[in-house]
Parts: structure tokens; C-alpha cells; sequence
């Protein structure tokens, strides 16, 4: 079973009671609040020993590339204990957040039992494997309130993701880039984009580069600066039943 408890005074912490490695649903907001900047991730603390006592240590991690994008877990307001297979079902709404999703094989998804859809003002960045966003919007304009926002909607990083899917979201109105894939090295083997609508965002619909296999179905691609941009090392390109025109620049550009 699964307990909701407040940790300090701005973070929310979601706990599994006994063993870990069950799959649960984990259903938000209920009575809390989601705001400012989000971690998902499977813990964020260690213990060590210090002057003779055991003490609460806050686990670093990325929130930007490069040498000064660490933050420690202490830094988010709110921290979403989640593990691997675990549902986290966000109730209809608009939420201003950006978010980090450190814990692999979760999904993020609408609560079924709540009409409409849940729609993130911010960013959902991806930073762990097999990840799947189902049912979403990432939509309009970047939140203020301490933000980190980048201005994109989605951003996926190569540095920790093997294979993401995205299906039946909505991504509008981002500042910049729809879907960005992002960091310094790796390569992504699967991004799967299905039955969504990406469009009126600032930059391309979809961007990416160093990715194995792209694989984009069912999709409405339109009103972007470029539709898809098909940048380097994009090895396996597959484009079926989707509606992609109206773009500002180009619908398809792959890069020669």
C-alpha cells in the first residue's frame, strides 16, 4: 500500500510500504500540490557517517548538462518516490512544473477516472530508460515561480535513454522544441511517437539526433517551424499515417 507523506516543509514524498519492486498506481495530486520543480525518481537520499552519527545525505543529480547542472534532491519541491513498472496517473488539470523522471519503466499517464486531460505548463524531461508518456499535453507557455523550464516540451536524454515511448499526447504551444532529444553522448535505440498532435510549437515539431530507430505513427504534425527534423546519426527513419503539413519551414528535413 501506498502512503502519501509530507517531507520538510515544500516536498512531497510518495512511499511504497513493503516491497519495492511491486508495480502500483500512484494517483496525483489527490490532497497535495504539484508545483515549481518535480523529481521522479526510486530515492534521494543516502546515509553516511558523519562526525560519528548516521545523517541524511541529499543525492545529486542533473537537472541541465554540463558540470554546473547538478542539483541536489533537496533542491525540488516536490519528490515523487516512484519505481520501476509503477503507473503515476495525474488527475485532469493544468499544472505548472517542470519535471525530471529519474526512475526507468514507469508510465505517466491521465487518471482514467478524471475527464480530460492533464496538461504540464513546463518541462518533462526524461532522464531514465523505457519510459512511456500515454495520454498528456505538455502545452503553452513555461511556468515562472523558480522555474528551470527550457522552453521545450519534452526533452530526452540520449545519456540515459535506450527506448521512450510517447502516445496519445498533446504537445502545443512549447516555446521552443516539441520533442528534444538532448545531452552530450549516448544514442537512443527506439523513440516511438504515436497517435499524438504536435503542433504551433515555437521550433520543430519533433527533433533528434543520435537515435537507432524513429518511428512516428498515427500522428498530426503541423504548425511547427519544421514538422520532424531528422538530424545526425539517425540510422532507421519509420513514418506511417500520420498527417504532417502546414509546417512553417519544411514538414520532413533530414539532415544529408
Amino acid at each position: 500500500m501506498r502512503n502519501i507523506i509530507i517531507v520538510g516543509i515544500f516536498a512531497l514524498s510518495v512511499i511504497l510500504s513493503g516491497v519495492a519492486s511491486l508495480a502500483a498506481d500512484i494517483r496525483l495530486p489527490g490532497e497535495t500540490q504539484l508545483f515549481g520543480n518535480v523529481l521522479i525518481a526510486e530515492r534521494f537520499y543516502k546515509t553516511e557517517v558523519v562526525h560519528g552519527k548516521r545523517v541524511q545525505v541529499p543525492l545529486p543529480y542533473r537537472v541541465w548538462p554540463g558540470t554546473n547542472g547538478m542539483r541536489d534532491s533537496d533542491y525540488f519541491d516536490v519528490l515523487i518516490e516512484a519505481h520501476p513498472g509503477d503507473v503515476i496517473m495525474l488527475a485532469a488539470g493544468t499544472y505548472k512544473f517542470d519535471v525530471w523522471v529519474y526512475t526507468p519503466g514507469i508510465t505517466i499517464t491521465t487518471d482514467p477516472a478524471t475527464e480530460g486531460m492533464a496538461d504540464i505548463w513546463g518541462t518533462v524531461e526524461v532522464d531514465a530508460d523505457n519510459v512511456t508518456l500515454d495520454g498528456i499535453a505538455v502545452t503553452g507557455p513555461r511556468k515562472t515561480e523558480r522555474g528551470l523550464s527550457s522552453g521545450h516540451g519534452i526533452e530526452i536524454n540520449r545519456e540515459h535513454v535506450d527506448k521512450i515511448t510517447i502516445r496519445n499526447c498533446l504537445i502545443k504551444g512549447n516555446e521552443w522544441m516539441g520533442i528534444h532529444v538532448i545531452g552530450p553522448r549516448g544514442e537512443i535505440d527506439e523513440l516511438r511517437v504515436e497517435d499524438s498532435r504536435i503542433v504551433d510549437n515555437g521550433s520543430f515539431g519533433i527533433e533528434c539526433q543520435t537515435v537507432r530507430n524513429l518511428i512516428v505513427t498515427g500522428c498530426t504534425i503541423t504548425g511547427n517551424l519544421e514538422g520532424v527534423h531528422v538530424g545526425s546519426y539517425v540510422k532507421n527513419v519509420v513514418f506511417e499515417d500520420n498527417v504532417i503539413t502546414g509546417n512553417r519551414e519544411a514538414d520532413i528535413y533530414r539532415k544529408p
